[in-house]
């Protein structure tokens, strides 16, 4: 299998992860990233960076709210994070990757036995195996498979915890969360959802998978940088869990974050919050990429999340479509990420800056070259 950046080595790029991305000083219409709701140039966003720097604060910073004592940069994300979410305040983590870390880092007296997707981000792999208990993969987004894994471990009074993806990130497909959270609650379980490629863009009020599913129990965090365009990541939960999970590796062990992206973030969810309309939008251009790729007979997964993916013949064959799309001046991804099967995947993310002419481009040019 060729490796799928083998398009790129020894390229130049320019530009955020949007609309146009700019390679070799030439532009191309860009499917490529994950910065969904194309915010980097905006200038909200750029304006709180500017008066981040002008007063003064720091790039990184090493203190961390285990040692007492609030700042107000950190406290205004946590303000800002709850406001979206609708919870009692959020903690903000230097990484999206310590999610998953966290999370399970502070629920570790609540359970004995940890349930994961086979397709899960590493990030929760990495989570289940740093808890300590015994760890149980079950078959992708299959709720059945995961009703049956839970009863023996129900019958010997092991508390379960459950880890998946609301969004994955390859297919874009979304896990049956309103069926794990019955089987959960049959057993008295917990679930916890990474939303890294949901928040923002996924739900009414872009609150992420869980919300779309109608799950109002349960757990949730995810990166800043998918979404949000902006940096770190985002636990929401209540005062007391905050508490906890700030006192317990890795968030008291890690660096508290750069002050300057904390209010880059804050900036982001705010826009966010008042500007509904970017998401609608958002899901809209993405529904007319899947209803036009669907219309040249691809398989494409039924999601609202703005990532389109689908697979034709064998990895080679696929180069050679990316390579033809390159050439029009269309930028896809060949995928080789989790989830994308052994031959690749064409994965195609959607941006809230793309035009219908952008997408209808896209689907020309594969007409043309299938």
């Amino acid at each position: 299998m060729t490796h799928p950046t083998a398009l790129l080595a020894g390229r130049t790029l320019r530009g955020p992860e949007s609309a146009k991305l700019w390679i070799d000083e030439q532009p191309y219409i860009n499917f490529v990233g994950c910065s969904y709701l194309a915010m980097q140039s905006l200038d909200e966003l750029r304006t709180a960076g500017r008066q981040a720097v002008e007063l003064g604060h720091p790039w990184s910073q090493m203190r961390s709210g285990a040692h007492g004592g609030s700042d107000p940069v950190f406290e205004e994300l946590a303000r800002e994070g709850a406001a979206f979410f609708d919870s009692e305040t959020s903690v903000f983590l230097p990484s999206g990757y310590f999610c998953g870390l966290a999370a399970v880092a502070g629920l570790r007296p609540d359970f004995d036995v940890v349930f994961i997707d086979e397709l899960a981000h590493f990030s929760l792999f990495d989570a289940a195996r740093l808890s300590g208990c015994p760890v149980v993969v079950f078959a992708h987004a299959d709720a059945n498979a995961l009703h049956d894994a839970l009863r023996p471990y129900s019958a010997a009074n092991q508390r379960p915890l459950v880890l998946t993806d609301g969004v994955f990130a390859t297919t874009g497909r979304i896990a049956p969360l309103a069926d794990y959270a019955h089987s959960v609650a049959e057993v008295e379980g917990i679930l916890f959802v990474d939303e890294s490629h949901a928040y923002g863009v996924v739900g009414a009020n872009g609150r992420g998978a869980a919300e779309y599913c109608g799950i109002t129990q349960g757990w949730h965090a995810g990166t800043l940088s998918k979404g949000f365009c902006a940096h770190g990541g985002l636990l929401p939960c209540s005062s007391e869990f905050a508490a906890r999970v700030r006192s317990l590796p890795p968030v008291r062990g890690a660096s508290a974050g750069s002050p300057v992206s904390v209010l880059v973030a804050a900036a982001a969810m705010r826009y966010a919050r008042s500007h509904p309309e970017r998401r609608q939008y958002l899901h809209a251009i993405s529904q007319r990429l899947k209803h036009g790729l669907r219309g040249l007979g691809l398989e494409i997964v039924d999601t609202p999340a703005p990532i389109t993916a689908f697979a034709v013949g064998q990895n080679a064959h696929m180069l050679a479509l990316q390579r033809s799309l390159f050439d029009d001046g269309v930028h896809v991804a060949l995928s080789s990420y989790i989830g994308s099967g052994p031959e690749g995947m064409i994965r195609c993310a959607t941006f809230a800056d793309h035009s219908e002419t952008d997408i209808d481009a896209l689907v020309q040019a594969l007409r043309h070259h299938l």
